[in-house]
This record gives C-alpha cells, sequence and structure tokens, in this order.
C-alpha cells in the first residue's frame, strides 16, 4: 500500500482531500483577467452587536459577505447582515459588486474617489460553496445576467481559498481590535463576559418594526 492510500484509510476522502491531496493547480489557473472570475462567501464575524436603542440588549453576530475578483484579488462587493447566510444575502453582496462605491460608501459618511474602489461589474464566473447558490434560483441568475455559477464540492473550502483567506486577514487587522470581539472561543469561569463590552451599535429590522408600531421612527 503506497502513502495515499494509507492516508485516506486512516484519515477518510474527506481530510485527505483536504489536508494531504497534492497540490496540481491554482485557484488563479483559469482566470484570464479581472472581472473573469470572483469568488463569494459568507462567515459569522467574531465580534457581538448591540441595539441602537438599548444599550443592553444584544442583537448578535452580524454575516459578513465578501466578494472577490480571483485575478486580480480585488475585492469587488461586500454586504453585512444579521440574518444568517442566505441566498437573499449572497444576491446583496452581488448587487453590491455593480453598485457605485463613491455613492455606496457616501451612504455611511465615508467620502472616497472614484479610483479607490474602482468596481462596478458582475463576473463572467462565480465561484461559491454548495449553500445559497444551489438550487433552482442561481438558474434564473445564469439565464437573466448571464453569469455562470460553479459550486465547490463540499468540505473543499480550498477551492475558495482567495476569499477565505480575506476573512483571516479582516479579523486579524480590524474586529479582533473592536470592543467585544471574540478572541477565544471558551471562556475561563470567572472571567469577563466580552460581550459586555460591546459598542458597535445597530438597529435591526425587528426592532424597527417594533418602534414604528409603537409610532416611533428610526432610521436603518
Amino acid at each position: 500500500m503506497n502513502l495515499e492510500d494509507t492516508l485516506k484509510s486512516r484519515l477518510g476522502q474527506k481530510r485527505y482531500e483536504l489536508s494531504y491531496r497534492p497540490i496540481l493547480g491554482s485557484s488563479t489557473q483559469e482566470s484570464f483577467g479581472p472581472g473573469s472570475r470572483f469568488q463569494i462567501d459568507a462567515t459569522v464575524a467574531d465580534v457581538y452587536l448591540v441595539s441602537e436603542y438599548q444599550r443592553e440588549w444584544i442583537i448578535g453576530r452580524p454575516i459578513i459577505y465578501i466578494v472577490i475578483d480571483v485575478f486580480s484579488r480585488y475585492i469587488t462587493g461586500i454586504y453585512i447582515g444579521l440574518e444568517g447566510p442566505s441566498w437573499v444575502g449572497a444576491m446583496m453582496a452581488l448587487a453590491n459588486t455593480t453598485a457605485d462605491k463613491v455613492k455606496f460608501c457616501a451612504e455611511y459618511g465615508i467620502e472616497i474617489t472614484e479610483s479607490e474602489w474602482m468596481s462596478s461589474h458582475l463576473p463572467q464566473k462565480l465561484t461559491a460553496d454548495r449553500g445559497e447558490l444551489e438550487g433552482e434560483q442561481p438558474t434564473r441568475l445564469i439565464d437573466v445576467l448571464g453569469v455562470d455559477v460553479e459550486n465547490a464540492p463540499p468540505y473543499r473550502a480550498d477551492w475558495k481559498g482567495i476569499v477565505e483567506a480575506r476573512f483571516g486577514i479582516l479579523n486579524s487587522r480590524s474586529i479582533r481590535f473592536m470592543p467585544g470581539a471574540i478572541k477565544e472561543r471558551y471562556r475561563e469561569r470567572g472571567e469577563r463576559d466580552y460581550r459586555l463590552d460591546v459598542c458597535v451599535r445597530v438597529q435591526s429590522a425587528i426592532e424597527d418594526l417594533k418602534l414604528r408600531r409603537l409610532g416611533m421612527s428610526g432610521s436603518l
């Protein structure tokens, strides 16, 4: 029995494919230029949010979507929401890839020039995992917008290694320094609850609906 068969028998096919298989190519191998292939993925951010109206109300952890160009490693679209990874969240992120980034940043009080974030187009191919972009709905995306959708096999996050690495960079460079960030997965008994340090305040759609019913106005 050779080494490959030994590893498969000991570790299983899935773990072998993920961690021990030979590397025969790269993510950019089939990308011939900017816009030819985007990768999209979502993750649960390692930080907690609190309500805009009540500091004591811990809303939860946001979902971050990132769309990235494989050839240039350029971030072409983002979306942050409170709903779990879903078709709607993925489409919001994809819609952001076509948005005017100067106007998009201006909505949040950030002034940029067009040269600082030049991205307002759809890709030829979109690589995702077997989640939001699997089923009948992506067929409409292909037919109407002309975007080819490719889904990675199960347990093969390495097929989307570029966007996966971006989440690690985002976490190490910014999120981990925010109050309320999750720095350790498990807390020791008696250790301070990091959720009590949260200062990032947002208004969820559920809260907005409740306030409107009470006659109070609020903006998302």
